[in-house]
């Protein structure tokens, strides 16, 4: 179903809504630890409902310079897609939940073939704000201690499993990474930047 909306204002719902929902996210993970499910469940039907409703274009999706919606299984996909990406490091408590089902309503909105990109922009950006956390508190040695022994969980050589819970060396809100990475990938393809992943 379309309604008589142009792409661009279309695509302009798209961009308010993800800033939203990643606002909320980020809100929610400063305040509780914790990404909260109903900014998740919002999320998920905010991403399918503006693909499922807006004017149809190919493939295009909310990042191309000639926006359409993908349509309501496509954005399904999406973020069927996106929560399998993040779910290993979910599974090897690299990662809460939260942002496992977070990148899971993104692909909602972005679709399956923008959502590896995302992810790893997201990945990139959680990266360098985590050295930057790890340089500016002064637990580097701590970090490192928990990558070693995060790794040696994976069978990489390390005597004692990492526990997060117990092992932390401060936590930090990811919804941040989840913020940084898609401003600096949006940005990056309003300008005409390819997406990262191609398929």
């Amino acid at each position: 179903m379309d309604l008589d909306i142009t792409a661009a204002t279309w695509q302009r719902w798209c961009f308010v809504s993800l800033a939203l929902i990643v606002t909320m996210a980020v809100d929610s993970d400063l305040r509780e630890q914790r990404i909260s499910n109903v900014v998740v469940l919002l999320g998920l039907f905010g991403g399918v409902l503006l693909n499922g409703i807006g004017p149809a274009n190919g493939q295009a999706g909310m990042f191309s310079p000639f926006p359409g919606a993908l349509g309501a299984v496509q954005a399904l996909l999406g973020a069927l897609l996106g929560l399998a990406l993040f779910l290993p490091l979910y599974l090897i408590r690299a990662m809460g939940a939260g942002d496992v089902k977070l990148l899971a309503a993104l692909g909602a909105f972005v679709g399956p073939q923008e959502v590896f990109s995302l992810a790893l922009s997201i990945l990139l950006a959680g990266g360098v704000l985590a050295v930057a956390r790890m340089l500016w508190t002064g637990k580097s040695r701590q970090v490192l201690s928990n990558v070693w022994l995060a790794l040696g969980g994976m069978g990489l050589g390390a005597a004692r499993r990492f526990d997060p819970v117990t092992q932390s060396a401060d936590r930090m809100p990811y919804a941040l990474a989840f913020a940084a990475g898609l401003l600096l990938y949006s940005g990056w393809r309003s300008m005409g930047g390819a997406p990262l992943i191609s398929l």
